[in-house]
């Protein structure tokens, strides 16, 4: 890859950063094991080494479980890379409350820079009034379905959430399974319990702790809300043994019409490309709930990835270089085209490169959204993300109450670990 060492993700790959010489810059990210992923990185690499032939990377690529552990080990033994892929929220705060984050702010005002960012998305990269990272794209969570299925059956749409549990009594009746889930990694029935807590009693609660809001509280309706995820359960909505299964078995499941509808996010578009033939992709937003307290139109979306700069970075001025590359309409559109992601840079996440389907959940669904909740176990401190985890775990296979649920999760938050 030119001037560009690669030192792939693996057995020989190193925990700890090398101090990069001048005109050399360590560069880690989790862009590997998925193709579309790959292929962006892989384009966006190799152009920069185009148009800055004289800076070096040495590259570390890892998946995203294995690439959060070393991340967070090269940074606890005082060893970090340069520049780095990471999360916003919790994970990144981590780094920021640690003094080890290169504060962005002088840069980001510098050339428009800054203003290139949707404001709301890099407010999610800020902390106490500063940037410590840039965000990278935008995920929102909707409802995916086959629309040849649906029409096959006669099942139609449902606008309230009464009429998606009549639904999905009517399709578990024809044999099929209501709702693909795979929760073998805990976070993909999150999108049940905040879209519930969402619309019974509103946008900005897990932020509202994060932000140490003294008025900061789940309230009664977080009990409600995992009360309706059990309900789910119970009524064997969801496929058999789902707490074990990976989300790539619950996608399959979906895509061979085995499963009808998926909770899941933007990234579902990318997903589905290798689905059968005659399959055609629909959405629809999370539905009403009766007698809601929430704004019944907000959407679920957050940042979902940020790229950031160690505060120990020997050549900050090339590190900025990079960002501002990686985070160019240029590169942005690449990343919408191939990833089939919003990004959180102004116009970069076209028609053209998005396609109909994202396209239309950008400009009509989060356009008229009243609020963009970010992701609770994003947001989170890393502790309190661990018990949200467990404890809807533990909800969905009966091992604990809903009421105990919510209260562990509550207190973890207020513990602010």
């Amino acid at each position: 890859m030119g001037l560009k060492r690669l030192l792939i993700a693996g057995a020989a790959m190193m925990l700890t950063a090398l101090p990069a010489a001048a005109g050399e810059l360590s560069f880690w990210h989790a862009y590997a094991g998925q193709q579309d992923k790959v292929d962006f990185i892989n384009f966006a690499l190799d152009e920069f080494a185009k148009a800055h032939p004289d800076i070096k990377l040495d590259v570390v690529a890892a998946e995203q479980s294995a690439y959060k552990t070393k991340l967070n080990t090269a940074m606890a033994s005082g060893n970090p890379p340069d520049v780095f892929y990471t999360l916003p929220g919790g994970f990144l705060n981590a780094f920021v409350n640690g003094g080890q984050m290169y504060a962005l702010d002088a840069d980001l005002a510098r050339d428009g820079w800054g203003s290139s960012f949707l404001e709301s998305a890099l407010a999610q990269t800020s902390k106490d009034g500063h940037a410590y990272a840039v965000p990278v794209d935008v995920d929102s969570v909707v409802f995916w379905y086959d629309k040849a299925l649906f029409a096959e059956k006669g099942w139609t749409v449902p606008s309230s959430y009464d009429e998606l549990l009549a639904l999905a009594e009517t399709i578990k009746g024809e044999g099929i399974v209501p709702f693909a889930l795979g929760n073998k990694d805990a976070w993909p029935a999150t999108f049940w319990f905040q879209y519930l807590e969402m619309r019974l009693k509103g946008s900005g609660v897990v932020s509202a702790f994060v932000n140490k809001d003294a008025k900061a509280a789940l309230g009664g309706e977080a009990t409600k809300a995992l009360e309706h995820v059990a309900e789910l359960s119970s009524k064997g909505y969801f496929p058999i043994g789902f707490n074990g299964m990976g989300d790539q078995e619950a996608n399959m499941l979906f895509l061979n019409g085995q499963a009808a509808m998926m909770l899941n996010g933007t990234w579902q578009i990318g997903a589905s490309a290798d689905a059968p033939e005659g399959f055609e992709l629909g959405y629809f937003a999370f539905p009403a709930v009766k007698d809601g307290a929430g704004d019944q139109s907000d959407v679920l979306a957050g940042v979902a990835a940020t790229f950031g700069i160690s505060q120990k970075a020997e050549n900050k001025a090339d590190a900025v270089t990079l960002l501002k590359f990686l985070t160019s309409s240029q590169v942005m559109t690449k990343y919408v085209e191939l990833r089939k992601t919003m990004v959180t840079v102004k116009d970069a996440t076209t028609e053209a490169a998005a396609g109909p389907v994202l396209f239309d959940i950008s400009s009509k669904l989060m356009a008229k959204a009243g609020h963009l909740d970010p992701f609770y176990d994003t947001a989170m401190p890393p502790a309190a993300t661990n018990i949200y985890y467990t404890s809807l775990q533990g909800v969905l296979d009966g091992s604990v109450p809903p009421a105990d649920a919510a209260k562990r999760l509550e207190d973890a938050l207020r513990a602010d670990k």
